[in-house]
């Protein structure tokens, strides 16, 4: 039976059940609230967020599919805590939301920089933990092909090419 990692471990893909496929449970700019604490009510989030996640497996929902990458917020121990022993299966994702303008950080570093860092998110766990991405994420909009958009949908396809990981 073939299997996918989710938040939980791996899993046979027969026991997915009904899913959302593009899904972002905390949306976050990391900087703002990084810098600005007042702006994230972390305990009155994850509160919010428990009973929306409730209900939806209470309307039948199995799995979702969390598509918060870098440039979103993600924050993998934060959501495994909050999933805790609700009934639902989380997917994670890796990759760089971006229109346009890369982090600094990616601005001097090739697609292979990028790449690895998404392939160890797949292979070896994400954030300090043994959670695994199942799936890439990458984005284009008005802007177009701007080379910062380029360069991650390069690196997610090398990343691709190296452990077969869908793209999203």
């Amino acid at each position: 039976m073939p299997q996918v990692e989710t938040l939980k471990g791996p899993i046979d893909t027969a026991e997915l059940g009904f899913t959302l496929m593009h899904e972002h449970v905390f949306v976050q700019s990391e900087g703002v609230a990084q810098n600005f604490p007042s702006v994230w009510d972390e305990p009155a989030e994850i509160d919010a967020a428990r009973e929306k996640l409730r209900d939806m497996a209470d309307a039948g929902v199995r799995t979702i599919v969390d598509l918060t990458v870098l440039g979103l917020g993600r924050n993998i121990p934060r959501l495994r805590d909050l999933i805790g022993d609700l009934p639902l299966t989380v997917i994670v994702a890796t990759g760089l939301y971006t229109y346009n303008e890369l982090p600094n950080y990616f601005n001097f570093r090739d697609e292979d920089a990028m790449a690895a860092f998404f392939v160890s998110d797949i292979t070896d766990g994400i954030q300090g933990t043994d959670i695994k991405a199942a799936i890439l994420k990458c984005a284009t909009d008005e802007p177009g092909l701007t080379p910062g958009v380029e360069k991650v949908l390069r690196a997610v396809a090398r990343a691709h090419r190296r452990t077969g990981v869908p793209i999203s």
